[in-house]
């Protein structure tokens, strides 16, 4: 990993972030009347916003990807069997999520968010992990599930306070999305040769 590598993905995390939430936010607004109030006017601007707030995103999601890697490699060197790192990050994982059903349940969020958005978001981390784990060692599947289920979820905590699920998914879907981007890209900065050996062994 140098700083060009580095900046590249901090660069492309920011754009991807700006994209989604542009995606999102007019899908929001378009669904759900309440999302934000708008005149006809007003589009171009609040899309403009909507693409700005997704590059602070983008940013936030760098922040938690670095703070991962830094937790990571003191985890690493606290714990002298990896299996507890990873037994603690697959604890920790299901603890989020029933936190996470807990927090929204008798709250102003539709009835049904308290096992729909957990539901979710482990489906979705699955299925980036499996992909990572094609990419890289089965080893990847626990951590992979961890840094997308937690640290996505530690992210979005405001997103949690507004009681709107438009506005919950507005949050969160760009921050998945940039942590499954970076987390995905990450074997490939540090090791292509590794990544593309392990590929070819898997197909």
């Amino acid at each position: 990993m140098n700083l060009r590598k580095w900046m590249k993905l901090f660069g492309t995390t920011i754009l991807i972030g700006g994209a989604v939430s542009l995606i999102i936010g007019v899908c929001m607004q378009l669904s759900d009347p309440t999302f934000r109030n708008i005149v006809a006017d007003g589009w171009l601007y609040n899309m403009f916003q909507m693409a700005m707030i997704g590059f602070t995103f983008g940013a936030f999601a760098h922040m938690g990807f670095f703070a991962y890697l830094m937790l990571n490699y003191i985890a690493r060197s606290i714990f002298k069997r990896p299996q507890l790192w990873v037994a603690l990050q697959g604890f920790t994982t299901a603890f989020v999520l029933v936190e996470v059903a807990y927090g929204v349940y008798g709250t102003n969020f539709p009835e049904a968010t308290f096992w729909a958005v957990p539901l979710a978001l482990t489906a979705a981390a699955l299925l980036v992990a499996w992909r990572k784990v094609h990419e890289t060692t089965s080893g990847a599947w626990v951590p992979t599930v961890f840094f997308l289920v937690t640290v996505t979820v530690l992210e979005g905590v405001p997103a949690f306070r507004t009681g709107s699920l438009s506005s919950l998914v507005f949050q969160l879907v760009p921050l998945f999305v940039c942590n499954s981007y970076q987390i995905m890209r990450l074997h490939r900065i540090l090791d292509t040769k590794v990544a593309v050996s392990e590929t070819a062994k898997a197909g």
